[in-house]
């Protein structure tokens, strides 16, 4: 076996097989040969150059085995985020397992099942928004299901989409593809969650395509909780009609490698997009996110925070770009990416800019990178605090108003404990602050 055989590209098809429609077969049978010609990203790829897949690549992991004991995995996945959603989808290693609860306004199936009965309304969709090329290639290749999530009017209830990385002895991957169709006028909460279960090597090479129809309004938050040996790869892409509006609220805590490419393209009049992200890396971990924002229509709105904790000898990427076409006239576009260094061997690559090619725009971008503010430590240590414990309270508070702004109070608060959970004092602060 060669060297382009071994490892993770072991697992990448020769020839795509003849199962569905020919537009999927077509789309495979392109993933897999892209894929094979371009390899895997290296250093000499400019997205790439500050994170490295060596390790991932380098990995046979095995297709995870389709789960056994559905049951059980609605269980956990309650366990671990408690019974507050009226609907929750739970998938196994990229496998729709169950579907808790009923919300009017909208219809969820799984994708598998979805392109047997109804291929004809995913032609359009599934594999023309994520583009074909390195993990995103890797999972039109090789996924076997995922969710198809059709919102139709006003859902009532926020829609819970839970994503579980089994335990197993060695080391697995699994390939989500989920499929979001906002239509016409809807409104809809999306709270997609990855949890990964102690044990082996994990990979999740995800993708999420999102389509948002004139006037719908669509916030999604997604809440990465991985662990020392997990490695988290996703891609998600958004196109917005006229008048919609779309948000993402991010938090992304713990995994060994986790990395977001996040695609939103306005391209019909007077849309919104709102990026909002919170992240921490502690001892070796590595947290890249790379946003990308083109507005092609005219008065579109685009709003880019970030923040992020850096402790241990963590690393953390952040690369926003937006682009502003000649017939985006009266476009507004800010970004700022604010990060506080709590180690002197923790480092951050930051890199928000924007590329304007029409002189109708209001258009800021920044980045800060700093520490612990001793003006403010001062003044929690003048009132009894530790300092250990002043510290965490300082760094919580810098997180806490994006964390804040996901729209599901319940997510809301195990994302805090998740991030209190991370740091020292955290417990103590839980006292303090509940």
């Amino acid at each position: 076996m060669s060297a382009h055989e071994e490892g993770l590209m072991a697992a990448v098809p020769r020839t795509a097989p003849s199962v569905g429609p020919e537009w999927l077969t077509s789309l495979r049978r392109e993933a897999s040969e892209r894929l094979r010609e371009s390899g895997f990203p290296g250093k000499k790829h400019e997205k790439w150059r500050f994170t490295s897949v060596r390790e991932v690549v380098g990995t046979s992991f095995e297709a995870a085995a389709p789960p056994s004991d559905e049951a059980a995995l609605m269980r956990w996945a309650s366990e671990q985020l408690g019974d507050e959603a009226a609907l929750r989808i739970v998938l196994a290693d990229g496998r729709l397992v169950g579907v808790e609860g009923e919300a009017a306004g909208v219809r969820v199936e799984s994708l598998a099942k979805a392109i047997e009965s109804d291929a004809s309304a995913l032609e359009g969709v599934l594999g023309q928004l994520a583009p074909r090329e390195h993990f995103a290639a890797l999972n039109a290749a090789l996924f076997q299901d995922g969710a198809l999530v059709r919102i139709t009017g006003e859902v009532p209830t926020p829609i819970q989409l839970v994503h579980v990385a089994r335990e197993s002895e060695s080391p697995t991957a699994a390939y989500p593809r989920i499929v979001v169709l906002a239509a016409p006028g809807s409104r809809a909460t999306l709270i997609e969650s990855y949890l990964a279960q102690p044990g082996a090597k994990h990979l999740t090479s995800a993708v999420t395509e999102v389509l948002v129809d004139e006037d719908a309004r669509l916030e999604h938050a997604r809440f990465v909780l991985g662990h020392e040996r997990t490695f988290h790869l996703a891609y998600l892409a958004v196109r917005q009609a006229r008048g919609s509006f779309y948000a993402s609220r991010v938090v992304t805590l713990g995994g060994a490698l986790s990395r977001l490419d996040l695609d939103a393209q306005l391209a019909g009049e007077g849309a919104e997009v709102v990026l909002e992200g919170v992240y921490h890396v502690d001892g070796t971990e590595h947290v890249d996110h790379q946003l990308w924002v083109e507005h092609a229509a005219p008065h579109t709105t685009s709003t880019t925070r970030y923040r992020g904790i850096l402790d241990g000898k963590g690393h953390a990427v952040l690369n926003a770009m937006g682009i502003v076409r000649p017939s985006a006239r009266g476009t507004v576009a800010h970004q700022e990416n604010r990060n506080l260094l709590l180690s002197d061997d923790a480092t951050i690559d930051t890199k928000p800019h924007l590329e304007i090619e029409t002189d109708d725009v209001k258009a800021s971008h920044g980045a800060t990178i700093g520490a612990v503010d001793d003006a403010a430590l001062f003044y929690l240590r003048a009132r009894g605090i530790p300092e250990a414990e002043a510290r965490d309270l300082l760094t919580f508070a810098f997180v806490r108003e994006l964390v804040e702004h996901i729209p599901h109070e319940p997510t809301a608060r195990a994302a805090s404990e998740a991030v209190l959970g991370r740091l020292p004092s955290g417990a103590r602060i839980r006292e303090v602050t509940a």
